[in-house]
């Protein structure tokens, strides 16, 4: 008997486009689906903000960047194992579709032969920067014994992201959606993401 085949769906795009939205979407409306999050296994983003720089001011190398188990991972949820991811000790059951979020999309190694179908989220960085702190006020708005905390972090995430963020977001941009085989527009509802992301994925997996 021949092993039934399972794809791996990337969503990419700038942080605030909706991947996380459009992915856990995805999985509840496919059933047969699992999801796996670059950000459970990277460490950029605990990194010292000097490190990060140093490391743009090279070139800004995806290939760099160090993400352990990673490739390990998904190359394992493709063959039908279960794996566990580090974040969270969350074990994760191989679906016959495999949503993966990720920065990088197809631009890095470790998991870029992996890719069957790379969707690209498409939305002005205003936007995307605008949801995030919409969220951010949302939840500063639960926890309002803490404003002063929030503030700081919030003005801090404001400097890096005018020092550094930005830019890296444009190479991000540069890099990885040329390579995707589907742009959406992330600047409307989630909705039409869902209808047409889940279309494209329906027609692989025939």
């Amino acid at each position: 008997m021949t092993p039934e085949r399972r794809y791996v769906v990337a969503v990419a795009g700038p942080t605030g486009s909706g991947k996380s939205a459009l992915v856990q979407r995805l999985v509840a409306q496919l059933g047969d689906a699992c999801a796996l999050y670059m950000d459970d296994y990277e460490r950029m983003t605990r990194e010292p903000m000097d490190q990060v720089r140093r490391w743009a001011e090279r070139g800004a190398d995806f290939d760099e960047l160090d993400v352990p188990l990673l490739g390990e991972h998904l190359r394992r949820l493709k063959s039908g194992e279960p794996v566990v991811e580090p974040s969270r000790q969350t074990r994760i059951l191989p679906g016959r579709c495999i949503l993966f979020e990720t920065q990088f999309g197809r631009a890095h190694i470790a998991t870029a032969a992996l890719i069957d179908l790379l969707i690209w989220i498409d939305v002005p960085l205003e936007v995307a920067l605008a949801r995030k702190l919409k969220a951010f006020a949302a939840q500063a708005l639960l926890e309002e014994h803490a404003a002063r905390e929030r503030l700081a972090w919030l003005d801090g995430y404001l400097a890096n992201y005018l020092a550094l963020v930005r830019r890296l977001l444009l190479i991000q941009a540069q890099r990885v959606r040329p390579q995707a085989d589907l742009v959406l527009d992330g600047s409307g509802a989630l909705e039409p993401m869902v209808a047409s992301a889940r279309e494209h994925i329906l027609e692989r997996l025939r």
